[in-house]
C-alpha cells in the first residue's frame, strides 16, 4: 500500500537542489545548467510521492525556454510500481514537445528495471526520445555532452 502523500518531505540544499524522501525512496534533482536535470532515484517507489516527482521536473519548464535534457540515475533503485511507471510515461508523452531527450541509466545486474524503463519508452511513444544506458560511462558522456566537465558523483545516503 502506498505510503500517503502527506510523509513527503522536500528538502532544497544550499546548492540548490532537491531531495525528495518518503519511506525507503528518495530522488534526489540537480539542475546542472538551465534545462539540464540530473534525476537520482534511491529505493523502491510504490506510488508514495505522488504526482510530486513530475511536478520536480516540470518545474523547470517555467525557468527555460529550450527542451529539457533529462538524465536519470536509477543505480540505487528497485524498479517502481506499475502505477508510477504509467505516470512518468503519460508525462513522457504529454511533455515530448518539451524534452529534447531523456537518458536513464540503468545498471546491467537489474534486468526488471531495465525492462520496466524499456516498456514506459516503448507505450509513451515518443521515437527516440529514451535512451537507456547499461554502463556509467556511457551515461557520464551523456552528461558530458550537455555539461563538458560533469562527474558523475558516488551515489548520497538517503
Amino acid at each position: 500500500m502506498p505510503i500517503p502523500q502527506s510523509s513527503v518531505t522536500r528538502d532544497v540544499l544550499s546548492d540548490g537542489s532537491v531531495w525528495l524522501r518518503a519511506g525507503p525512496c528518495s530522488f534526489h534533482y540537480e539542475r546542472l545548467k538551465p534545462g539540464i536535470v540530473l534525476m537520482t532515484i534511491q529505493g523502491n517507489d510504490v506510488g508514495q510521492f505522488g504526482p510530486a516527482t513530475v511536478d520536480e521536473v516540470a518545474a523547470e519548464f517555467s525557468r527555460v525556454t529550450q527542451p529539457l535534457r533529462l538524465f536519470v540515475d536509477t543505480r540505487a533503485a528497485t524498479g517502481p510500481a506499475r502505477q508510477v511507471m504509467e505516470t512518468w510515461t503519460e508525462w513522457f508523452a504529454a511533455n515530448r514537445a518539451r524534452l529534447e531527450d531523456v537518458v536513464i541509466l540503468v545498471s546491467p545486474e537489474s534486468q526488471l528495471l531495465h525492462l520496466t524503463v524499456s516498456i514506459a519508452r516503448h507505450l509513451s511513444r515518443t521515437g527516440g526520445l529514451i535512451r537507456i544506458c547499461g554502463d556509467l560511462n556511457e551515461f557520464q558522456s551523456a552528461i558530458r555532452s550537455a555539461v563538458p566537465d560533469y562527474v558523475v558523483r558516488p551515489l548520497q545516503p538517503v
